[in-house]
């Protein structure tokens, strides 16, 4: 699952710290590791188990570069990595490799040679007719390729749509003080601010309110269109529906 960034729609203002894996929710274009799947669960957590685990008082955010340095080499880049589109042979290609179409290749390069051969053997074969049954087996193996390169771009446009989303930048806490920086910059740990009508950077984590509520639209994400009540409470359960995190 890439993260998209849903639109906060608060009545008021939120802190929340930079909680789960990149790793887990976006794919991250940097070469750093990653941590081990399952360890980190912050939609789970209190907060302040998280920002125990993350090493980070949310009243002052991330010490200093060297603890954001850290972080940013365990967890990786806020970024949606960057990758090379299939050349339009090779999705045609794939759509050939299935199992099934193999098959259905095979059975129309036998028939084509029934047909041959019943034609030659004979010299009085029902000419084109005979050769209906493989052409039919072929344009619908050519149909189906098409159909399914139409789903790989349309899959690849969604995710160039889903990097337009994202934000350009974010309100963080570091060392004591709020700096608007990059949002490619935030780091597992950053304690973030979001207000009403922002883009959410990040996977985050809510550890503070400072309105009544707050509602998420993130119909990029799940598909609905009715926003999503957040708040500091943790999830009961690991595997949920990603409404729920």
């Amino acid at each position: 699952m890439t993260q998209a960034k849903p639109r906060a729609n608060s009545r008021g203002n939120s802190r929340t710290p930079r909680g789960r894996s990149p790793a887990a929710m976006k794919k991250s274009s940097s070469s750093a590791g990653s941590a081990p799947a399952g360890a980190f669960s912050p939609h789970t957590w209190s907060p302040e188990k998280v920002c125990e685990y993350l090493g980070v008082d949310p009243s002052k955010g991330l010490k200093n570069e060297a603890q954001v340095e850290e972080s940013k080499a365990k967890w990786g880049v806020n970024e949606l990595a960057e990758e090379e589109g299939k050349s339009l042979f090779e999705l045609i290609k794939e759509q050939f490799e299935d199992q099934l179409v193999k098959i259905l290749l095979g059975a129309a390069a036998v028939s084509f040679l029934l047909a041959y051969v019943d034609e030659g053997a004979d010299g009085e074969g029902e000419g084109w007719a005979a050769y209906v049954e493989p052409v039919v087996i072929l344009l619908i193996l050519i149909a189906n390729a098409f159909v399914g390169v139409y789903q790989e771009k349309n899959a690849d446009n969604a995710l160039e749509a889903l990097k337009k989303l994202q934000p350009e930048s974010a309100m963080v806490l570091r060392g004591g003080k709020w700096a608007k920086m990059e949002a490619a910059e935030v780091v597992v740990g950053d304690i973030v601010e979001v207000r009403t009508g922002d883009r959410v950077p990040a996977d985050i984590r809510v550890v503070e309110m400072k309105s009544t509520t707050l509602r998420i639209e993130q119909s990029s994400l799940t598909g609905e269109s009715a926003s999503v009540q957040k708040d500091t409470d943790p999830v009961k359960g690991h595997d949920i529906e990603i409404q729920g995190k």
